[in-house]
């Protein structure tokens, strides 16, 4: 006996779509089937997309000032290596 596939491809769900469902079942259906988003859905994903750029950011930063601070304190080193020989 075979199993026929399934008509619709398996998707992951999260914890707050469930809770989406839970709530309101005809808005989880517009936002997940029809893919209608409301206004503050839109405004939501826009702040939230530029935090996370924001966050980017701040973590190259932090990276590079973190290299830089090991360059410098390699250099430092290097430095008084070289002017205790003298």
């Amino acid at each position: 006996m075979t199993v026929s596939p399934s008509p619709r491809p398996e998707r992951f769900i999260s914890a707050s779509e469930l809770g989406e469902y839970a709530y309101c079942r005809r808005a989880w259906w517009l936002r997940a089937v029809r893919g209608v988003a409301t206004e503050t859905q839109g405004k939501r994903f826009s702040a939230g997309h530029a935090a996370h750029r924001r966050h980017a950011w701040s973590l190259w930063w932090a990276r590079a000032l973190g290299w830089l601070a090991a360059l410098l304190g390699a250099a430092a080193l290097a430095v008084l290596a070289w002017s205790a020989t003298r």
